[in-house]
């Protein structure tokens, strides 16, 4: 059995795939699947493309829109994650990253965007403004709500991903920070994941020692951009309905699957250093990092268990409070 390895973009980021197999013909095989697998989901589910059967159903606001399997179990899960983080987690800002300048993929912003008005907050709608209809498979979103499912999407596919790898033997994938890992390499050891440190993208804070679970990190240390004035990111918080203005920089979560840690990184990160570690302590089966601004880490669960830690003040600055 040896290492196999693909590497390739998709969904505004690069994608790592790791395989241990014996057969190599079967483990390239898998490797090319998976890419297209990544591909087929990002022509559905891409807002940016006008094609996608995720801007057919926007457009198509205000009636019913028969969803295929993917996209309707997609929705129904964002949806239900609305309810379940009280709405901070809300697939529904897409008007609002629009509104800020986020109205094509990130690699194809400009550094400035020539606007200074502040855009007027756009109210979410209720949960029970959004029809689903299970068994004709419909959704209907009211008049001028449209849906980014970009987290939840990239989520869905590593996780996807990593169990049908994860078939053929041990298995990673890494989607710009979503990582999913199946079982452990043949040499006994963890896998051993590199976290990059928010304030010096060029140093890794930390290696994650990874065994059949997931990572995810939510960051605003690259998604920015200038609009007007003001910087602009890519995490609206729904209760203002403008990019987030919180205390954090970057958290991680490690969890048993995606795209719940990715989706708990993110709630936490808008919720600011007090609110969004007291609420990933009330999740179970989580640990996570969190880093502010000022360079703080604070830490739950058994993160420093599972991290080799490079920086020698760690022990100093980071501060457990489970």
């Amino acid at each position: 059995m040896r290492e196999f390895n693909h590497f390739f973009q998709a969904m505004g980021t690069d994608v790592g795939l790791w395989l241990w197999h014996a057969d190599e013909r079967l483990a390239q095989s898998a490797l090319a699947k998976t890419e297209r697998l990544f591909a087929e989901t990002e022509a559905r589910l891409s807002r940016f493309r006008p094609e996608s059967e995720l801007s057919q159903l926007n457009r198509a606001a205000g009636y019913p829109f028969r969803a295929s399997d993917l996209l309707f179990e997609l929705v129904e899960a964002a949806l239900a994650w609305r309810g379940r983080t009280g709405g901070i987690f809300d697939p529904t800002v897409l008007k609002a990253l629009i509104a800020y300048g986020y109205d094509r993929s990130f690699e194809k912003l400009t550094g400035r965007i020539d606007r200074s008005d502040i855009p007027t907050p756009v109210a979410s709608p209720t949960l029970a403004q959004i029809k689903l209809n299970r068994a004709e498979h419909s959704i209907t979103l009211p008049m001028g709500v449209g849906l980014d499912l970009g987290g939840i999407a990239k989520g869905w596919i590593v996780q996807q991903a990593g169990q049908r790898l994860g078939q053929l033997g041990p298995a990673l994938v890494d989607a710009g920070g979503d990582i999913v890992c199946v079982d452990r390499p043949p040499t006994g050891s963890p896998w051993l994941v590199g976290l990059s440190d928010p304030h010096q993208p060029e140093a890794d804070l930390a290696s994650l020692t990874l065994t059949n679970e997931a990572a995810a990190t939510s960051s605003l240390a690259h998604r920015r951009w200038q609009r007007g004035n003001q910087v602009a990111h890519h995490l609206i918080d729904p209760r203002t309905g403008a990019p987030a203005d919180t205390d954090l920089i970057s958290v991680t979560v490690i969890g048993p699957g995606l795209p719940a840690t990715e989706i708990f990184a993110k709630v936490a990160l808008i919720l600011g250093a007090e609110q969004g570690l007291a609420y990933l302590e009330t999740q179970p089966n989580l640990s996570a990092l969190l880093v502010t601004v000022g360079g703080r880490q604070l830490t739950c669960g058994n993160f420093e268990e599972k991290a080799y830690v490079y920086s020698r003040n760690f022990s100093d600055t980071f501060v457990n409070l489970v």
